[in-house]
């Protein structure tokens, strides 16, 4: 396994959803109906502010067995750095290894481009997602880092519109977490190639927003997603996320999914661990259920983990004590296959990323 971090954009990239939270948290999800995104709420909701975290999580899951995960970020930690953007990759079963990379930039050379709708994280690097949702959209990667070259270029069509569930704002105390889901369903094709090795790719895209301007001292207990594509008219989300000291498991987050043409959505309210299990050494939970506003519930179990990765992991032991100690803990990333079972439904076979704090 190759991986390749910075140790600034670890702390970018670390999935840092961070609250200030001295009791338990009150947690809220909105509670209006599920809306159309416009497509000028894919430009950054943050980047004002002494602490904000922002992401764009893309996910491509590609006919030939090949899974590639690229996580565009803007972060600002206030005294511990100036603020950021940055780019994490992760590339699974294209040959022998998987492949990680991270790279940082700083801020004011971010560029927003309101006509080609392009975010570039410098304008002399081909690093950028490109074009205006739901009408079309692209996503390039080309970099080198320690030795290996990256050139990934992806082009996205039959893109469905994205959504968002009421304003798109969840609370944690006095706090709000920004969720929208820009791509839901799109297919997806192009190139990856690393160190020359080209791969022709087809097959399905989704990608998530999510961001926070409030001060950002604790990390999440732990986030969830899983993604089901079948077709344009069947496919299933859930993206949630448990505070550090929420009472009962109970969560931020949505279950939204189409099932022939219709669409069902409702917010997560809390979290059972059924069974753990261990994954690559460590014990996670293997079956959860996750009960949902709407009174329904959905079961997810992790069928296959296929890669996990400390952020940290690049660090020396006094600089990652450092880090642990100003982020609270340490995020473990693990991804895979995961069944999602709902009573009186058929099994969805998908793909679950889930992230912990040790």
């Amino acid at each position: 396994m190759k991986r390749h971090f910075t140790s600034a954009a670890i702390l970018a990239l670390s999935f840092s959803l961070m609250f200030s939270i001295k009791a338990y948290a009150q947690i809220s999800n909105p509670d209006d109906d599920l809306t159309s995104l416009d497509a000028d709420m894919i430009w950054a909701q943050t980047l004002e502010g002494s602490h904000f975290n922002e992401f764009w999580n893309y996910q491509f899951y590609f006919d030939n067995g090949i899974k590639l995960h690229i996580t565009f970020s803007a972060a600002n930690f206030g005294s511990l750095k100036d603020p950021v953007t940055g780019v994490r990759l992760s590339v699974f079963n294209h040959g022998d290894e998987v492949y990680q990379l991270s790279r940082e930039y700083p801020l004011p050379r971010l560029v927003q481009d309101k006509n080609s709708y392009r975010f570039q994280l410098r304008d002399d690097r081909d690093l950028f997602f490109e074009g205006k949702l739901p009408e079309k959209h692209r996503v390039v990667i080309k970099t080198a880092k320690d030795g290996v070259e990256y050139d990934i270029d992806l082009r996205l069509n039959d893109i469905e519109k994205g959504f968002k569930l009421g304003n798109g704002m969840f609370r944690i105390d006095g706090e709000q977490v920004g969720i929208v889901t820009h791509i839901p369903y799109a297919k997806a094709s192009g190139h990856i190639s690393i160190n020359g090795d080209r791969k022709q790719v087809n097959g399905t895209a989704y990608m998530d927003h999510t961001w926070q301007n409030e001060t950002t001292t604790k990390l999440m207990h732990s986030g969830y997603r899983f993604v089901y594509h079948n077709d344009r008219d069947n496919w299933d989300l859930v993206y949630t996320m448990l505070p550090d000291n929420s009472r009962d498991n109970s969560m931020i987050g949505y279950r939204i999914a189409r099932e022939e043409g219709e669409e069902r959505y409702s917010g997560v309210d809390k979290m059972d661990v059924i069974s753990e299990q261990k994954a690559f050494g460590n014990r996670i939970p293997r079956i959860i259920e996750l009960d949902l506003k709407d009174q329904t519930s959905v079961r997810l179990t992790r069928s296959e983990d296929q890669e996990r990765f400390t952020v940290l992991g690049e660090l020396g032991w006094v600089a990652r004590r450092a880090a642990r100690s100003f982020l609270g803990g340490e995020v473990i990333d693990y991804r895979g296959e995961a069944i999602l079972m709902e009573s009186s439904k058929r099994p969805k076979h998908g793909e679950y990323n889930f992230f912990f704090v040790d």
